[in-house]
């Protein structure tokens, strides 16, 4: 009995705290809710880089575009993150978790969406040798990783649980010019923006929120934003190239 008393104080000294991160979060039925919804644009065209491919040339090629700017003609700008981030009560996490595909020598998606209490799903789709690393970004360009996990065969899955929140980076330490992104949330109000820079989330309690706007290559910013019941509050902003 001692032994398993033992056990226990040490697990839940030594478990990350953002473990526990769910709890601040408390599902409730949320009953003429309101939207945000918008797009996101740029200001001017912006050259997407080109990356360079140093090894398995056989198979991935020499070079790759990095996709980092995919604006449409529209201006509107794809993979986009818009979260809500001072929430903590609404509606339940939807289902299903979060898949993490090394396809053409490259991640699907490029930028993603997990929830806390939820998996990560990471599967090559290749048929050579990709080394996964999640690493969570912290501040003044630290990261620390939260999961490095070979997968030397085609078609192998593993899996891993999303317990730590945040803006993470996704690298393979076999292909150096592949990465990806995942905002790991213990609430379901985040959105990635489509082809036209298009994004909505639904069922939002009434409110005053701090929508947090990220992109890779263009920056972060933050918008204050107020939810009425029953009604669509518009968010539009405009990136400018750094």
């Amino acid at each position: 009995m001692k032994k398993s008393f033992v056990y226990m104080i040490v697990l839940l000294i030594f478990m990350p705290v953002t473990l526990f991160a769910s709890a601040n979060y408390e599902v409730i039925d949320v009953e003429n809710g309101g939207s945000i919804k918008g797009t996101i644009k740029a200001s001017s065209p912006a050259d997407d880089p080109i990356l360079t491919i140093n090894k398995d040339k056989g198979f991935c090629g020499n070079s790759q575009p990095s996709k980092m700017y995919v604006i449409s003609a529209g201006m509107g700008v794809k993979n986009v993150l818009v979260a809500i981030e001072d929430i903590d009560r609404g509606k339940a996490l939807p289902k299903g978790d979060l898949v993490i595909d090394n396809i053409g020598c490259r991640f699907e998606p490029l930028v993603g969406i997990a929830y806390i209490g939820h998996k990560y799903i990471i599967t090559n789709s290749d048929p050579i040798f990709h080394n996964v690393s999640i690493n969570l970004m912290l501040n003044e360009g630290k990261r620390r990783t939260l999961y490095n996990v070979a997968l030397p065969d085609k078609d192998m899955s593993i899996e891993k649980p999303v317990i730590t929140a945040g803006m993470g980076i996704v690298r393979c330490d076999a292909h150096r010019w592949m990465r990806a992104f995942v905002y790991a949330t213990q609430n379901p109000y985040a959105a990635v923006t489509d082809a036209s820079g298009n994004f909505e989330i639904k069922d939002v309690p009434p409110g005053k929120y701090k929508v947090k706007i990220w992109h890779e290559g263009f920056g972060e910013t933050s918008k204050e934003v107020e939810v009425k019941s029953g009604r669509v509050t518009e968010l539009y902003h405009t990136f400018s190239k750094k």
